[in-house]
């Protein structure tokens, strides 16, 4: 796996840390060059860290795109041959920090995430998963509610089979339903333009947390659509609202 790790210039140690998590087609690389986010990183102080979307493995699966685009989805596949590589979310939440804490002198107890589109996705159900973790989670144009939509069931059915119960263990609006812990401090935001809108399913998201009492910033931005261009002019706004969380005394 690769990643990358962004440390700002006079940073106080130890440092705050902010995990990032790419959508499909993408990786680390295009998240450093296109986001713009070292400004506001180094801006409030902030180490941020971004894994690649998945194992850049060759398991010659015919017809199958998940190779090609990235499609980890963050979760722990269970059927073969995806279950020996994709476990994707023990790397997100135990391998890769265990690796930053080891190597980098960052504050384990002021971590947060964020990403965008399956990024997205991947983020929020980190958070959800592990209350109290993170003190913060933001999300552009999320994926929110994968196990009913047909394209992102697609996908989830490589990892899991057609089995709707595991694949709500990895749906943010189904886990948020039952969510018990401390505040999750989330912030969305979402193009009104979002070409992929119906398959990110934020309304879902958005009833749930309602009903569950969970609090939710939740934004939708006329003009804009799923691209680099949404986030990068959005994602001042994500890093001041961690910076709130991260930065406190």
């Amino acid at each position: 796996m690769r990643f990358s790790v962004y440390i700002p210039e006079n940073l106080e140690r130890p440092a705050p840390v902010l995990y990032h998590l790419s959508g499909m087609l993408c990786s680390e690389q295009t998240f450093i060059q296109k986001s713009g986010f070292q400004r506001w990183a180094a801006h409030y102080g902030i180490i941020v860290v971004s894994p690649d979307v998945c194992p850049r493995v060759t398991l010659d699966v015919k017809n199958n795109e998940i190779e090609a685009n990235g499609q980890s989805y963050y979760v722990n596949a269970v059927k073969k041959p995806w279950s020996r590589n994709f476990q994707m979310y023990s790397y997100v939440n135990e391998e890769l920090p265990s690796i930053i804490q080891q190597n980098f002198n960052v504050d384990r107890d002021k971590q947060s995430i964020m990403g965008h589109s399956m990024g997205g996705h991947g983020a929020l159900i980190s958070a959800l998963k592990n209350p109290g973790k993170f003190r913060s989670v933001s999300a552009l144009a999320p994926v929110c509610n994968p196990s009913q939509s047909p394209d992102e069931r697609l996908i989830l059915k490589c990892y899991f089979g057609d089995d709707n119960k595991t694949m709500e263990k990895w749906d943010s609006t189904c886990l948020v339903a039952d969510y018990k812990g401390p505040e999750l401090n989330i912030l969305i935001h979402q193009g009104y333009n979002d070409v992929y809108k119906d398959d990110l399913r934020l309304e879902s998201f958005i009833s749930a947390c309602k009903k569950a009492g969970i609090a939710a910033s939740i934004n939708i931005e006329e003009g804009y659509d799923h691209g680099f261009y949404f986030i990068s002019t959005f994602i001042d706004q994500h890093y001041h609202h961690h910076a709130k969380f991260l930065r406190e005394s």
